[in-house]
């Protein structure tokens, strides 16, 4: 089969201008999803879910099938490959790209990265078309299996239906499952959870405004860390108090702390190898994001770089809880010797607002720490203590 012509066919879809003629035959392998739950790939090649509501056509031109709600599709292709001259995922996913473009004078790449597909490592990238009239989103991820079967999952919606079917969509995805491999993937392996990462994806693509992004985000965080008190504090470990009464903090189980300055009247830093958290007055502000915005502003200066705050593609993040407000910005970084670092600079304050006293706390978390560095900033962040509160 020709990449090219697969393709193609997946781009007329993408663009929603017209749907594929399939013949009499694929119109009679039409599977309503209430009546199968299960498909089975007449080739033996794959298994995969068909939600209640959907509908799952194999295609008449090309060897895939498309699972449809309304304007909202997954498209699955699974090809056996020849091991002397297989196709990579990244191939699978570039070419894709490349058609997208050509089909949307509008089209951006959005995010990409590696992820897990049927089990087996490969890449993802999102892209839009902002065609004024119907904004869309396309999702493709691919893997090259063990057994050398490109697996190719698609995903494609309007941005207004594209967050809400997520969690569907996903779950097709994740239950996709190819002969030879021993489970269904269920995306790269990561402490984020599903939720947190699909918010993350709508907001990459401009589901919400940056404003209601924050909004959402600060609401799923408080969500997450209610069940389970210790999940949300995974590093409690010994009290913190600020020599000069200020404030007391928790530090992170296996961390140091050192305070700064003259009977530490610059703040603490809280350290483990080379990772840090600077907790440390903030200069006088209105609010908690005029802090986080300021510091930003000073580091883009010092740096001379161009960036702008808020640096985080989210925006500002606004969490209430525990009589605090923590306002927020969480971006990735370089460290001076070019390693990747996760980075978070927030600003701490008393909820009740009655006070402009803030504390800014920044963290440079590295690459081996990288999906604890959320909750290390959180947990910090949220245990501060303020005297005389």
């Amino acid at each position: 089969m020709r990449v090219s012509h697969l393709n193609q066919n997946r781009s007329d879809r993408f663009r929603g201008s017209r749907i594929a003629v399939v013949t009499l035959a694929a119109l009679m392998l039409s599977l309503a999803a209430l009546a199968q739950t299960t498909y089975h790939d007449p080739k033996g090649r794959f298994d995969v879910q068909v939600p209640a509501g959907w509908q799952l056509t194999p295609d008449g031109v090309v060897d895939q099938v498309t699972i449809r709600k309304g304007a909202v599709q997954a498209i699955v292709t699974v090809i056996q490959q020849h091991k002397s001259n297989a196709m990579t995922g990244k191939q699978f996913v570039e070419t894709t790209e490349k058609d997208f473009q050509g089909q949307c004078p509008t089209f951006r790449e959005r995010q990409s990265g590696a992820t897990t597909l049927a089990g087996a490592p490969g890449v993802l990238s999102i892209f839009t078309c902002s065609d004024p009239k119907s904004p869309a989103v396309a999702e493709t991820a691919a893997a090259l299996t063990a057994n050398t079967y490109i697996v190719g999952f698609t995903m494609i919606a309007p941005l207004a239906e594209y967050y809400a079917n997520l969690p569907v969509l996903d779950g097709i995805r994740n239950s996709l499952r190819v002969v030879g491999e021993a489970a269904p993937g269920a995306g790269p392996s990561t402490a984020e959870s599903l939720a947190m990462t699909e918010l993350k994806k709508a907001c990459a693509v401009g589901s919400f405004t940056q404003e209601g992004c924050s909004r959402r985000m600060g609401i799923l965080l408080g969500q997450e860390a209610k069940p389970d008190t210790a999940a949300s504090t995974p590093v409690s470990g010994t009290l913190y108090r600020d020599p000069t009464g200020r404030f007391s903090l928790q530090v992170p189980k296996g961390w140091s702390a050192t305070s700064e300055g003259d009977n530490g009247i610059l703040g603490v830093q809280l350290r483990s190898g080379a990772n840090y958290i600077n907790v440390m007055p903030a200069e006088p502000a209105a609010s908690a994001s005029e802090v986080v915005l300021a510091h930003e502003q000073k580091m883009a200066a010092r740096s001379n770089s161009t960036r702008k705050p808020p640096f985080g593609v989210l925006g500002l993040i606004q969490i209430f809880g525990n009589g605090l407000e923590v306002t927020y910005d969480h971006f990735d970084a370089s460290s001076p010797d070019g390693n990747a670092i996760d980075c978070d600079i927030g600003g701490v304050g008393d909820i009740q607002g009655t006070e402009h006293t803030f504390l800014l706390v920044a963290t440079s978390i590295g690459k081996q720490q990288k999906e604890d560095a959320g909750g290390l900033f959180l947990s910090v962040a949220q245990s501060i203590h303020f005297a005389g509160h």
